[in-house]
């Protein structure tokens, strides 16, 4: 598997995860706003409402702008951290980003260190 397809799988991986967060993000979070005003016609999941939040990047509150460079940042340390558990237990369909979520849980125990650390960090922020 190469490193663009492991780079794709990670981010529709993090688009799944943090879903929540978005659906935070549209009622109360940082980027209600943006959401409300520039995306409320957008249907959430398959990253939607992401690419929508991307697309009017230059419209949004310094705060958003954060929350989203927080949501990249996540999603390059779990690429570093998770890059050979992924293309071992979860090299099923890309595009199901929770099912590749649920493959790391589920092999947690079989996780690197760094990765179940990693998973750990992205969980307790999702709580």
């Amino acid at each position: 598997m190469g490193t663009k397809r492991i780079s794709g799988i990670i981010q529709l991986l993090l688009i799944g995860v943090f879903a929540p967060l978005l659906a935070e993000a549209q009622t109360a979070g940082p980027c209600s706003e943006t959401v409300t005003k520039f995306c409320k016609d957008v249907t959430p999941g398959g990253g939607r409402i992401m690419k929508c939040l991307s697309d009017h990047r230059d419209d949004q509150s310094m705060a958003c702008r954060d929350w989203l460079e927080d949501q990249n940042k996540s999603l390059k340390e779990l690429n570093t951290s998770c890059t050979e558990e992924i293309a071992r237990w979860c090299s099923f369909d890309a595009s199901d980003s929770v099912r590749i979520y649920r493959c790391l849980e589920n092999n947690y125990m079989a996780l690197k260190s760094d990765c179940r650390q990693k998973l750990r960090e992205i969980k307790d922020r999702m709580l």
